[in-house]
């Protein structure tokens, strides 16, 4: 029988917004969105345009945030998918102290998948830092097809020091070990970790698990390499037993318990131990369709924009017609939140 008990729907007509903090550099400086220049630390080689496809420009300092976190002094600790970077933030928005790779954090992770970088980020209650890799990392651009885990890295922000952990990924639903993005973490102890997993599997369906994740015992993998090679290029079982993953455990599968959202983003547990919170990540309810007659079932991220403007597909012109439209596994559900029981045998 299911431990999870038929959910409950709630409606309300309103939500008040209480307070809004800005994001600010320690110069007063508002931080903005827009993508870094190419060849800097955190490109991802995006242009940000307008509707028009004008290009807008480009801030050294831009942040694509993914994760919050509250220490006990009360400041904010927000995770990015760019570089990726971890920023501290004061009470007001102002920044303290920002982590880059190869500056605070570890230079491996700067083989991250573009805007794959940190998507999920918290505090434990020892005050360590524990920030997830959405995906695998793809070193020298082969191991986002090889990679069977993703990292999770750990943050002393009094010492400084760093370590990482293997989460292994559920490699046989996927096409490919890229296919796995973690949604979200949070500490519930100084040592576990509840996780979002989820992802397209082998049949192009969504798959959206919560997982307790045990980091103790787990080795630390910052500068362990098998024959020579970041543990990502193995795929030999053998050779990776050396390795001692962090162990985890499926608390729920969201989907098959009526979820609807396309992907689970938030997740936390309330001061109770034993409700977790969930919620859901729409992208604003949109997404672009694509219409071309020489090239079919494409997506927008298979083109090319030149500075000339010309578009291009498999390195030849293109002429693609890009519309906004309703999001189909967006609209069915406004954003979700859903409170669930932990199951005592789990607490």
């Amino acid at each position: 029988m299911s431990p999870w008990k038929k959910n409950r729907r709630f409606s309300y007509s309103e939500i008040e917004i209480v307070e809004t903090i800005s994001l600010k550099h320690k110069e007063g400086k508002s931080i903005t969105g827009l993508p870094i220049t190419p060849g800097l630390i955190g490109a991802t080689n995006e242009i940000a345009l307008t509707e028009n496809l004008q290009i807008i420009g480009y801030s050294n300092d831009g942040l694509d945030p993914e994760g919050i976190a509250l220490d006990h002094e009360g400041n904010f600790w927000i995770c990015d998918e760019y570089g990726p970077f971890v920023a501290k933030f004061d009470k007001k928005g102002k920044l303290l102290k920002e982590y880059a790779t190869g500056n605070g954090l570890p230079e491996v992770l700067k083989y991250r998948i573009p805007n794959r970088g940190f998507e999920g980020i918290t505090v434990a209650p020892n005050g360590k830092i524990y920030i997830a890799v959405q995906s695998v990392l793809n070193i020298e651009e082969k191991t986002a097809v090889t990679a069977q885990f993703t990292r999770i890295v750990e943050l002393d922000p009094l010492t400084g020091k760093t370590r990482m952990y293997a989460y292994p990924i559920d490699r046989e639903n996927y096409n490919s070990p890229k296919d796995a993005k973690i949604g979200d973490i949070f500490a519930i102890s100084n040592d576990k970790l509840l996780l979002i997993e989820q992802g397209k599997d082998k049949e192009k369906k969504m798959r959206n698990i919560i997982y307790l994740v045990e980091l103790q015992g787990a080795t630390d993998i910052s500068n362990l390499k098998i024959d020579g090679k970041e543990p990502e290029f193995i795929t030999d079982k053998n050779k990776l037993s050396t390795i001692k993953f962090a162990s985890k455990t499926m608390i729920i599968d969201l989907r098959t318990n009526g979820w609807k959202a396309e992907k689970a983003e938030g997740i936390a547990m309330l001061p109770d131990g034993k409700t977790i919170v969930v919620a859901s990540d729409n992208d604003f309810g949109i997404t672009i369709d694509v219409q071309d007659s020489e090239n079919q079932d494409t997506e927008i991220l298979d083109y090319t924009l030149y500075p000339d403007g010309s578009l291009k597909h498999n390195n030849k012109v293109a002429k693609p017609v890009f519309r906004i439209v309703p999001n189909p596994d967006a609209v069915e559900s406004n954003t979700q939140l859903w409170l669930i029981k932990l199951p005592e045998t789990l607490k």
